[in-house]
């Protein structure tokens, strides 16, 4: 089985700080351990454009294939709001580069673009060959996160109903969906109903995985201190995450009992919190400069007013800071609902002052939740739904295929190209030209590329997952 996976890097500069990338390279860590034949296209930026190395989505493995192209609207004015938009003509032409040009081929693409979904279709269609009447080579699935409900992106101008509407239709109109966060399966029933059939929409809901956000957590180390005395304040300063209601909880936790701050973030961090006395600022700061705030830090807090399985919080919980949480929907997708350290905005201060003044009671709380977590954004568990789910769908087209008169030429041709079970799909085509009436490789006339995969696969044979032309082995 062959898959492309296409992440929506949010912050283009620096992919390693993008959550939707952090997900798939777990994915494709777990794919790559359940399945040894599997092969993976990445399609990213170069890493010199977003700031990242080749082994960190495992590019450096035999069976990892990176597909190095600028995207849709780099360097132009608003390109931020094009993160989520493909396909250029470079990324096409790239992603035939790998594949059909070398007779390799996708079965399943994972999609997190809102926008180009039709063109990639029609392109790798075209690129198989594809005849009518035959099962389609490729699923698309879409990989939805961060659905544009209405409470999300409200001061996001171009995020209107239209740019809703049509990610909505889009997702439910595609192979299948992957969907994150639970809170957006729900978004998408309600606001798809509005406008769409809503058998069509429950359809496509009922058949959609819920992947979570995978985290392992035994990367981390769940230490807690005998008493707080560092609040660790992370991540991006966005308006929505509430920083200045986070920095008011801070200085009361300090004037009262002490307790410093450290903060680290992506970005640069305002004059108004970094010269404080009692606060240590790492504006930009590394990964390893995140990682030393995670053991020194003893709490943590969530103002935020919507996330999507947020990962920081989550890291900081996973590392022995006790986590205080808004009580918004979002964060019942990762957290229990009784939660006792939970509250409206207006009660954090005193939920983080009561966890200080009981804080064996706020750690065991802390504790019982993490151990929720944990099993909730579990990376195997996650790993095995998603490529069942893919697998499946290559299986289904297999069964679906009904052999004609290529199939039998595949089957002849198999007799000579196969050499103790093993065949390259270069080598097979060049042998049918023995069997074809024109005496030309089959897929130089009326055959596509996929329906001699099917012709394989039927028989038991599996592609190796080797880089370049796929090589076939008998299995069966």
């Amino acid at each position: 089985m062959r898959i492309l996976i296409v992440p929506e890097l949010y912050r283009p500069d620096d992919a390693t700080a993008n959550g939707t990338l952090n997900d798939a390279v777990v994915w494709v860590e777990q794919w790559l351990d359940i399945d040894p034949d599997l092969h993976v296209y990445w399609l990213l930026a170069p890493p010199e454009v977003a700031d990242y190395d080749r082994e960190y989505v495992l590019a450096d493995r035999e069976r990892v294939t990176l597909v190095e192209t600028e995207p849709f609207m780099h360097g132009r004015r608003h390109q931020n709001a094009f993160t989520e938009s493909g396909y250029s003509e470079d990324q096409l032409e790239a992603l035939a580069a790998v594949t059909y040009d070398q007779l390799g081929y996708v079965d399943v693409v994972v999609d997190q673009l809102r926008r180009g979904r039709a063109d990639l279709y029609k392109w790798l269609l075209a690129l198989d060959g594809h005849r009518v009447g035959h099962p389609s080579p490729v699923d698309i699935v879409a990989n939805v996160h961060d659905l544009q409900l209405p409470f999300k992106y409200a001061n996001t101008g171009w995020r209107n109903e239209f740019q809703r509407e049509t990610e909505i239709a889009d997702a439910v109109l595609s192979d299948g969906m992957w969907f994150k966060a639970a809170i957006d399966v729900e978004g998408m029933r309600e606001h798809g109903h509005e406008f769409m059939q809503e058998s069509v929409v429950d359809r496509a809901l009922d058949d959609a995985v819920l992947t979570g956000s995978p985290i392992d957590f035994s990367r981390f180390d769940a230490e807690y201190a005998d008493e707080p005395e560092y609040l660790h304040v992370a991540g991006s300063i966005w308006d929505k995450k509430q920083v200045g209601t986070v920095m008011e909880i801070a200085e009361l936790l300090h004037d009262r009992f002490g307790i410093r701050t450290v903060m680290t973030s992506m970005s640069a961090i305002p004059d108004e919190y970094a010269d404080l006395p009692w606060v240590e600022a790492y504006p930009k700061a590394s990964r390893e400069e995140f990682e030393a705030a995670l053991r020194t830090g003893d709490l943590c807090v969530s103002a935020t007013e919507y996330e999507t399985l947020a990962r920081t919080w989550f890291e900081q919980a996973g590392s022995g800071q006790v986590l205080i949480a808004r009580n918004q929907p979002w964060i019942y997708d990762a957290i229990p609902r009784d939660y006792e350290l939970a509250g409206t905005i207006e009660e954090l201060p005193d939920v983080a002052v009561w966890a200080v003044e009981n804080w064996d009671e706020a750690v065991a709380e802390s504790r019982r939740m993490l151990e929720y977590v944990a099993e909730i954004r579990d990376p195997v568990r996650s790993g095995r739904r998603t490529y069942d789910d893919a697998a499946e769908r290559v299986a289904e087209k297999v069964d679906a295929y009904e052999p004609d008169r290529n199939d039998e030429l595949v089957g002849d041709a198999l007799a000579e190209a196969a050499d103790d079970g093993r065949v390259a799909l270069d080598d097979l085509n060049r042998a049918t030209a023995a069997f074809t009436e024109g005496g030309e490789p089959i897929l130089e006339g009326k055959c596509a590329l996929s329906e001699v995969l099917f012709a394989l696969r039927r028989r038991g044979y599996e592609d190796t997952g080797n880089s370049g032309t796929p090589i076939f082995e008998r299995r069966e």
